[in-house]
């Protein structure tokens, strides 16, 4: 019999998302642009969170990057989220790839809607 670990058995038939580095269930909190943190989810409720998709409301805080994203100014929206298309991890985690954010109104670049690719793997 191939031992198992303690990580294994406890992520059995459950759902992530990646937070950069850190695979987390349910966030309240998400970073969206790991790299730069010029995208972040934050008071996140979530309506509901299954094997096939979840779907929450959030404060949604993104850099403007006008007239640069050192300088930049931040639009702030409340966002519905729809995150979608699970793929197994090479560890064998479910992680969510995508997510759809509908914004209450739209941002100074005029997008009312974004569909981004999320990470599939724990950045280094």
């Amino acid at each position: 019999e191939a031992p198992s670990t303690q990580e294994s058995e406890s992520s059995a038939g459950k759902i992530f998302v990646i937070n950069c580095n850190e695979f987390v269930e349910q966030p309240q909190e998400l970073q969206l642009y790991c790299a730069d943190g010029g995208h972040q989810l934050s008071k996140i409720m979530w309506v509901s969170w299954s094997a096939e998709s979840t779907f929450g409301l959030a404060t949604s805080t993104k850099n403007t990057c006008d007239p640069d994203c050192a300088s930049g100014n931040y639009d702030v929206r409340i966002a519905t989220l729809l995150l979608s298309e699970p793929i197994e991890t090479s560890d064998g985690r479910m992680v969510f790839t995508r997510i759809a954010l509908k914004y209450d109104r739209p941002l100074s670049d005029g997008q009312s809607e974004e569909y981004l690719d999320l990470p599939t793997e724990l950045m280094p």
